[in-house]
């Protein structure tokens, strides 16, 4: 009986190690520790900062960088000599190591990866990206950018984008509010235009309700950031005349629309 007892336990720690196998231990998390048939030497512990764990009679043991299933063989042959044909289980309590940061502005979150992740699942999971700037997006690892197109793998489903995710990755996602162009003066509905790209003079103008009825629209300015200023004429264009007079803006730009004084 006892040896059947003995089986199935040890069944049920091959089969909890095997649902734990690809996750690593790191510092903070905390781990239970149970020693089958030695209540005293089973405990819960956290992995500290050095990345052991002390264990009664034996001591520090190395837990950071190895699986559940790998700490519970290290952990069987350094009792051996206390314990005969000893039968160790690791399980994960809470994770505390395998983190993620996103940040930037547009949102602010910190996830817990209890399984492996790739940049889409987790861009899925934060689902709204209306204030965002995913163009300007990036991942960082270890203090180094890593090269990957955030919009074309979450809006274009372009998979050559997306990348595993590691612990202490830093995703940076900065906010549209950047991304902006102010159209003022005699436009319809004067208000700050989400800047898309391929956005042109005219597209602004219509951003904003269109001319109004005092509008000068052969004398429109557009102001840039660095304080250069270009006279633009939308007349010309509304008319099929210049084309190039409705020029490409820029993220930051004023677009000034004249108001005629009769």
């Amino acid at each position: 009986m006892k040896t059947l007892g003995f089986f199935c336990l040890a069944l049920l720690f091959m089969v909890t190690a095997a649902t734990a196998q690809d996750y690593k231990i790191g510092s903070g998390d905390v781990l239970e520790v149970s020693v089958w048939g030695v209540p005293e030497m089973s405990r819960t512990v956290t992995v500290r900062p050095d990345g052991k764990i002390t264990l009664p009679a034996v001591g520090d043991v190395i837990a950071d960088g190895v699986t559940p299933m790998e700490l519970s063989s290290r952990i069987s042959t350094v009792i051996k000599d206390y314990v005969k044909q000893p039968v160790v289980t690791v399980s994960v309590q809470d994770i505390r190591n395998n983190r993620v940061y996103v940040t930037g502005g547009s949102v602010s979150r910190v996830f817990d990866m209890t399984h492996q992740m790739t940049l889409l699942k987790l861009l899925s999971e934060l689902g709204d990206f209306s204030n965002a700037d995913l163009r300007r997006a990036y991942l960082s690892r270890n203090g180094e950018k890593i090269t990957t197109d955030f919009f074309s793998l979450y809006f274009r489903g372009d998979l050559s984008q997306d990348v595993p995710l590691q612990a202490e990755d830093i995703i940076f996602i900065p906010s549209n509010l950047t991304n902006i162009v102010y159209v003022l003066g005699a436009v319809n509905t004067p208000q700050p235009i989400q800047y898309v790209e391929g956005m042109r003079a005219l597209d602004a103008v219509l951003g904003a309700g269109g001319f109004s009825d005092f509008a000068r629209e052969n004398s429109v300015t557009v102001i840039r950031e660095s304080g250069e200023r270009i006279g633009i004429d939308l007349r010309k264009v509304r008319r099929g005349r210049d084309i190039e007079e409705n020029i490409p803006l820029r993220p930051g730009d004023y677009l000034i629309v004249d108001e005629s004084l009769f």
